[in-house]
This record gives structure tokens, sequence and C-alpha cells, in this order.
């Protein structure tokens, strides 16, 4: 039943990545299509499907209006205003420009720097050079197409999943570790104890403590390593975290049998490489994600919570009973990690105009509408300081975080105690426990595919109400389900809790098209430090949890456990309702390149996509 499992994990990867493929081959993104396609904006499309700005260089190659003597697609003009190409990639009108382009003819209006009043750019189309022609050739012969972004989203899910698989081994090993304690055996006794290790039996308290040394890791290191982030970008940062988290996982056998002390630093450690997923999930989103698709990368990376379970669950139920023993769980999972890591430095890049393998097409694509992170040529502007202030006066921002609290107290409990109570409440055996507790994931998984597709391609419904919709059908679900739970009787329903249990974690991931992608819509370029507060709110959960667990339910009896089951179910369903009052999916305006710290009044945006309207004084 486990290798079954982990061939599903496998399969439903490979599904994936045929999906994100479909995806990127026929999205036109934001007036980008691949065919020549018309697009609602009203761009004019050459032959080849490119999309074009039109930047008036006169008869004699005058400046364009941004005093470039360069169009944005890289191309310089001589005297008789001839093209030249120019292989650098492209110039973005920064999104505050996009956001007062008129939808009905496809021109931009913005307050010129040079005349100081209202200029508008008028769409043209123009033919491609030959040059360009051949580039994009160049392009389609590269193995994935324009299709990187997409490589990069699973490779990184992937390392994701494995950071947490390297927590997860403990969850799991910690009900087989010590072996089969003996009737009759007494403290001290150190014959016939067969397979029996006292010193890896650990007491409650011991248990509680390793649980939430992950989370202290975690706390201390989750924004000095936001930090690191920003300035030195996920490539060098999280694939150091990588193997920092593969050589714990290493050690942890040898730390186990050298004393509780020391495998509780191993988990430290453990916990330190783990606060860094959400701000690089956060991070790969805004530099690699279009506009229009950050609902499916979000989906997909977050998945890293459902993904790790599939595979170390049934994995380390298959290990634990074997002859290889509860030790080769460490060592499989460390290797993992190292392959897997390796191939992220190798692919990886900070940005797209950086990778050699991404295109011009796909290049632009990407950038569209992010004048607030990029500029020029394809280079990266200095990172600005985040406006924190603003952003802890923001209800939209305080929203996603409460609902990022309540989220995380429903997942972590499902995470760290989903074996413990399948095992010690429901009474399967060790193998089953592995097999069902990734059934959950498994599900999950497919239902944040879908969410995430839903949640950009739903169109009759807005961004607000799609947010609230979303969000109540994954917390509110799971809350209602977990008082459910707690009322049924794990001795004559069995089988029922199992299901309630079983669905109670799959619904929660409706989440991606909720709080999630808020994070996103609101956020911008600054998202990487809400995901950071988000992961903050993480850390703390995985700390409360167990300690809860500790205090209410220490001896793992049906009765105490109704307690944490409605505790948990109340913590989600007041959590949504505050996301429902206070959510938004407009940009924040201190994320645009006008906001001022000392203060900024934004005039009102005309559409849904345009940034709040907020006075700050």
């Amino acid at each position: 039943m486990a290798s079954q499992s982990v061939l599903l994990g496998f399969a439903l990867f490979a599904v994936l990545f045929a999906f994100c493929l479909a995806q990127g081959g026929g999205d036109g993104g934001y007036g980008y299509g691949h065919y020549g396609h018309d697009e609602p904006y009203g761009h004019g499309h050459d032959d080849h499907g490119h999309d074009h700005y039109g930047h008036d260089h006169g008869d004699h190659g005058h400046h364009d209006h941004y005093g470039h003597p360069h169009d944005h697609y890289g191309h310089d003009h001589d005297h008789h205003g001839h093209d030249h190409y120019d292989p650098s990639p492209p110039r973005l009108l920064p999104y505050s420009i996009m956001e007062n382009m008129d939808p009905k003819t496809g021109n931009f209006q913005f307050a010129s720097p040079v005349a100081g009043g209202p200029t508008t750019i008028q769409v043209a189309e123009r033919r491609p050079s030959q040059n360009e022609d051949e580039e994009e050739d160049r392009g389609n012969n590269c193995i994935f197409g324009h299709q990187i972004r997409f490589t990069i989203m699973i490779i990184s899910t992937l390392c994701l999943s494995s950071i947490l698989s390297n927590i997860l081994t403990f969850n799991f090993t910690v009900i087989c570790m010590a072996g089969t304690k003996p009737e009759n055996y007494s403290e001290g006794q150190t014959i016939d104890l067969g397979d029996y290790r006292p010193d890896l039996d650990y007491s409650s308290a011991e248990k509680s403590a390793l649980f939430m040394a992950v989370a202290v890791g975690s706390l201390l290191a989750v924004f000095p390593l936001t930090i690191m982030l920003n300035k030195f970008g996920s490539r060098r940062v999280f694939g150091t975290l990588g193997f920092i988290s593969a050589i714990s996982t290493f050690l942890v056998p040898l730390s186990a049998n050298m004393g509780f002390y020391y495998i509780l630093v191993m988990r430290i450690v453990q916990g330190t490489a783990f606060s860094a997923c959400l701000p690089v999930m956060g991070s790969i989103t805004s530099h690699w994600s279009t506009l229009k698709q950050n609902g499916i990368f979000i989906a997909i990376l977050s998945s890293f919570l459902q993904v790790a379970p599939i595979f170390t669950m049934p994995v380390s139920g298959e290990l634990c009973t074997s002859s290889l023993g509860w030790t080769s769980v460490y060592y499989l999972h460390g290797a993992v990690s190292v392959v897997l890591f390796s191939l992220f430095l190798l692919y990886h890049r900070n940005t797209p105009h950086k990778h050699p393998l991404v295109r011009r097409r796909e290049l632009v694509k990407v950038m569209f509408g992010k004048g607030s992170i990029y500029s020029g040529p394809g280079k990266q502007k200095v990172s600005r300081k985040v406006p924190m202030a603003a952003m802890y006066k923001d209800p939209a921002i305080w929203a996603i975080l409460v609902a990022a609290y309540g989220n995380f107290m429903g997942t972590q409990l499902s995470l760290q105690f989903m074996p413990t109570y399948i095992n010690k409440v429901l009474f399967l055996p060790i193998e089953q426990t592995g097999v069902a507790s990734a059934i959950s994931p498994i599900i999950m998984f497919f239902i944040k595919i879908v969410a995430g597709q839903t949640s950009d391609k739903i169109r009759f419904l807005s961004d607000n109400v799609k947010l609230r919709v979303y969000n109540s059908l994954s917390m509110g679900g799971m809350g209602v389900l977990f008082i459910v739970l707690a009322f049924l009787n794990p001795e004559t329903h069995k089988s029922l809790c199992l299901i309630v249990l079983i669905a109670s974690t799959c619904i929660l991931g409706f989440n991606s098209g909720g709080f999630f992608k808020s994070s996103q819509m609101v956020s911008r370029q600054h998202s990487h430090f809400t995901l950071a507060n988000i992961s903050f709110l993480n850390c703390v959960c995985m700390l409360l949890t167990p300690l809860l667990n500790e205090l209410i339910a220490p001896e793992n009896t049906p009765e105490t456990w109704a307690i944490v089951l409605c505790i948990h179910g109340a913590i989600l369903l007041s959590t949504n309702a505050f996301f429902c009052v206070f959510a938004q999916s407009k940009p924040a305006p201190w994320t645009l390149e006008t906001w001022s710290n000392k203060g900024s009044k934004v005039a009102p945006a005309s559409d849904d996509a345009g940034p709040r309207a907020q006075e700050h004084a």
C-alpha cells in the first residue's frame, strides 16, 4: 500500500506538469497571445501573436515617450528609423500606467516626466524583424517551450515538500521508534526487552517539547531569513536551507541515540529551514507568476503542505515495520532532499530575466504589470523598503493574518496529530495509520488545483466575493467538521470518524482561493513580507497546538480529544468570519510607486483590479 501511495504521488505530479504546460500554452496573459488573437485590452498583435505598444519614434528615430531610444522590445532605431534587434529584455510599463489604460482603444495615458502633462501612448502594430523571428524559433526549440515558469513552480514545490517531509518524519516515527514495550516491563529493567528502547520511549512532555522545537527554530529564524531572502534572493537562501535541513535529518538517528537534548537541537535546526517556506512561496509567485495566474501558482506552491504527508506518511509506515527500521526513514528523506536541492540550485533563478531558458515571449508575459518590481531592460530595481507602518494599519492585511492563524491551527492539528488520533483513538495499526494519513492530502491536493484554477477563471463573481466563498469553504467547512467529529463516538462509529476526519482535512484545500490569494492580490511586490508574517503565525500555531494537546488530551482519550476538536472548530469559524468582514482583493495603495511613507492620497480606481481608494495622512 505504501509503495502504491508513493507511485500515486509521482503520478500526481506528472499530471500536474502536463496540466501546467497546457495552461501556459494557451494563455495569452494580459494581452500577449501566442497566436495573434485579439485580447480584451485591445492590444495590437502581429502575425506571430506579439503585442506591441507602438511608441512613436518618428521618421528619424526620435526618442520614445520615456526619453529612451528603444521600444519596449529592446529594438534600437537608427537615424532613418530602421529597426535593429537588441536581445536585452523588454522595457515594461509601470503598474500605475497599466491601470490608466483605455480598454476601448488600448491606449495608455500617464503624466509625462518630460512634458509634465498627460501623454497618450497609442497602440500600433509592428512587424517583427527577421532576427526576432529567429529568436522566437530558438525559444520554441527549448524542450519546455515558453513554460519555464511552470518548471520553476514544480521544482520549488517539490523542494518545499522536502523541507516539510523532513519535519514530519518524527511525527510518524515517534509511534514506532521505541519498539514494543513488554507487558511486564519495570523501570530500570535491562533484560528481556526485545526490540524495546526505553531511552526512545519519550514521555508526553518530551514529545511535546520535540514537536514544539520545530516552531522555536522557525520563530527565531523567520524574520532574519526574510531579510536575507530580500537581499540575496530565493536561490541562494532557500538552496542553503535545503542542505541544512537534509544534514539535520541525516543526523536525527545519531542524535536520538546520544540523548534527548541532542535530538531536540536537530529538531530546532529543522524548524529553522522550515521558516523560509512561506516567504519563498511568496517570492517565487511574485517574480515568476503572471498576474492572471496568481491563483494556480499559489495553489501549487502551497500544496507542499499536502505533498509532504502524501510521501512521508505511507513511506514511514512501511519502513518502520520493515527490517530496515525507523532510522531508514530519516536517511531516505535526507537523500531525497540532497537530490532535490541540487536540482534547485542548478536550475532555479531568482527572476525570469536571469534564467537562460526564458525567451522574450514568456518574459514579457510574466513581467506585465510589474512596474513596481522591474524597470528598464529587465533589471530589477534596488529593493524598496517595505512600508510596514502602512501595512499594519491596513484592515485587509489583518484579515489575512487572522485567517492565517485560524487556518494553521487546523493545519497543524492535522499534520502533527492525525497519525496519533488514528492510532491511539481509532486504534488502527501502524501500517494502516500511514496509509489513512496519506489519503486526505491526496484528495486535498486535487481540491487545491481545482480551487486555484477556478478562482482564476470564474468571471460571474467579483474577486471580493470569490475570496470570501473559497475561504468559507475551507476554514468554515473544516471548523464545522471538527465539531461534528467531536460529537461522534470513536468506539461505535470508527469508520464514520475516519471519513469525517479525512473530509475535514481535504476541504481546507480551498484556502488557495481564499486568504492565500488575497495576500498576493493586496501586497503585490511586498507579498514576501506578508507571507513572512503568515509564516510567523504558522510557527506560533506549531507551538500552541502540541501545548494545547498536552494540557487537554495527554492520554489521548476520546473525551479529551472532543474538547480539542471543539476548540479548534471554534477558532476556525471565528477567524473566517473576521476575514469575510475585512477581506479585500484590490492592490493596497502602498504597493504603488507613487506611495510615500510620509503620506499620500491615492486616486480611486475605476475597476476592480485597481488600487483601493484610501487616504493616508
